[in-house]
């Protein structure tokens, strides 16, 4: 009998380690996976603050590179082509001697002649140059060729005529005019600047557009149909508070706006914001006030909760 309990108190007590062992793994594990759903919750952002030197209003429209004058090169006497001074893409300027022509007369009766009198200089060959600066884009002829005159032998694009042509819708040309400065921005993300020169007198039947030629200010040449963006200004609005666009988070149907806003170094916020004039960079926000060391989240903050645990990796202006 008393081996029988003595089994008895053994098997109670390893029963016991049992579920004591496994209490312990349990009580672990569940720290473990409580220690994984937070590391999991914690968001890298990016945060940046707020500007208040003003915001421009502006209408963004694409603009193509062209040249609106292309300068024909006519032959000026019947003849052979002698010699041809260039190649298609070459620059040239006004003045430079592109070809050379002979008359059948000159070429037959030339050394003749002058053998008579050499003063006279009859089997010269007649020299045609380029009347403008610019870039050969088309060569007709080649040498030995048979030009009557008035033959076109060459098509010049003329870099006094150089710039890009913007499709202004028609309500917008009230804010546009002549020598005004605009920037054009390049699909490298650098800009150059650009002066209005001229109004093409016609409008588009369909679009109702009217086209505009751009003087681009700098000497950097560059490549005819290159498309690039104008931005025509239609208001400015200065000592106002602005962030990034990305800053700013809405309902589907945009009817309500917010932001993400740093409580701490780990912890951001919702706070709902009433917004005002924007442009394709910034968004007004009229209310609340917001101080000037006050951290908003722009990267990081689309989908996310009320209250959010973050990690700061990058602070832009």
């Amino acid at each position: 009998m008393t081996l029988i309990t003595g089994i008895q108190m053994k098997n109670k007590i390893i029963t016991s380690l049992i579920i004591l062992f496994f209490l312990v793994l349990l009580q672990s594990c569940k720290k473990q996976e409580t220690t994984v759903k937070e590391t999991e919750t914690i968001i890298p952002v990016t945060v940046t603050t707020i500007d208040t030197t003003g915001i421009d209003d502006y209408e963004e429209v694409s603009g193509t590179v062209s040249y609106i004058v292309k300068t024909p090169i006519k032959s000026i006497i019947t003849g052979y082509i002698t010699a041809v001074n260039v190649k298609t893409n070459d620059k040239v300027v006004k003045g430079k001697r592109l070809f050379s022509i002979k008359t059948k007369e000159a070429i037959a009766l030339g050394n003749d002649v002058n053998k008579l009198d050499s003063n006279l200089h009859f089997g010269n060959a007649v020299f045609i140059s380029s009347s403008s600066n610019g870039f050969i884009t088309a060569i007709n002829v080649e040498n030995g060729n048979y030009v009557q005159e008035g033959d076109i032998l060459a098509i010049i694009n003329d870099l006094n005529n150089y710039g890009v042509v913007i499709n202004v819708p028609f309500e917008l040309k009230k804010y546009l005019s002549i020598n005004q400065q605009l920037p054009i921005y390049l699909p490298d993300g650098t800009s150059i600047s650009s002066t209005i020169k001229q109004f093409i007198p016609a409008v588009d039947a369909a679009s109702q557009m009217q086209s505009v030629f751009l003087k681009i200010n700098a000497n950097e040449v560059l490549p005819e149909n290159l498309i690039v963006s104008v931005r025509i200004p239609k208001s400015n609005k200065s000592s106002i508070t602005t962030v990034p666009k990305a800053a700013i988070l809405s309902n589907e149907i945009e009817t309500e706006y917010w932001v993400m806003l740093l409580k701490n170094d780990v912890t951001a916020i919702k706070v709902p914001v009433q917004i005002g004039l924007k442009n394709q960079e910034r968004i007004e926000i009229i209310a609340p006030k917001f101080k000037v060391t006050d951290r908003i989240v722009i990267s990081g903050n689309y989908g996310v909760g009320d209250t959010i645990k973050v990690k700061i990796i990058n602070s832009v202006q």
